[in-house]
């Protein structure tokens, strides 16, 4: 099964996928796609051409730049987009074909509803939590104010409306070892 993972901001999803790892499960990583693609030489040209010298540092692409660029701009996000998401897919793609032998792979995209990625997987699952715990996560991960930690989530994709193309949701309001085991059962129920 290639199965979709998922989830809203500090749910937990890179947890998730650690754990899936831990179970010997093969984990293709669209963030660390993206991370890499945004190497190349050709990719940075690009985004050199479309944003600026302001969004280049020492001949990389400074995300922090980029990212305050593109954050409050909707028009400015797409045509990020739409350099990196072909890119990004073919590599998924050309991932998915290397380990097709695999009984099952995790397909590790945080914006899978999003960018309508779902045709890629078997199945969706989505790791939820309570936007308290989010709130509260998101602040001491990134070091950030309660309003800005409200701001980033609220820009991304409601989670009610992701609940609607789940086809499995995990709530991961509680502990990691609470998470864990909820994973192992997942697992053991749907994977194994």
């Amino acid at each position: 099964m290639k199965l979709g993972l998922t989830g809203g901001i500090a749910c937990g999803k890179s947890e998730v996928s650690k754990i899936f790892n831990e179970l010997g499960l093969v984990i293709i990583d669209a963030d660390k796609i993206s991370h890499n693609i945004s190497k190349r030489q050709d990719v940075i040209e690009e985004i050199k051409l479309e944003f600026g010298n302001e969004v280049i540092k020492n001949n990389e692409i400074n995300r922090e730049a980029l990212g305050k660029l593109i954050f409050n701009n909707k028009e400015l996000r797409e045509k990020l987009n739409n350099i990196m998401h072909p890119k990004i897919i073919n590599e998924i793609k050309k991932q998915i074909e290397n380990n097709k032998n695999e009984k099952n792979i995790i397909l590790d995209i945080p914006l899978l509803f999003e960018a309508k990625l779902e045709y890629l997987c078997d199945k969706t699952l989505l790791i939820v939590a309570e936007k308290e715990t989010q709130i509260a996560r998101l602040m001491k991960r990134d070091n950030i104010s309660r309003e800005y930690a409200i701001k980033k989530i609220e820009s991304q994709m409601n989670i009610e409306e992701k609940k609607k193309l789940a086809d499995f949701i995990i709530d991961n309001s509680g502990s990691k070892d609470e998470l864990k085991e909820k994973i192992k059962n997942f697992y053991n129920k749907y994977l194994d």
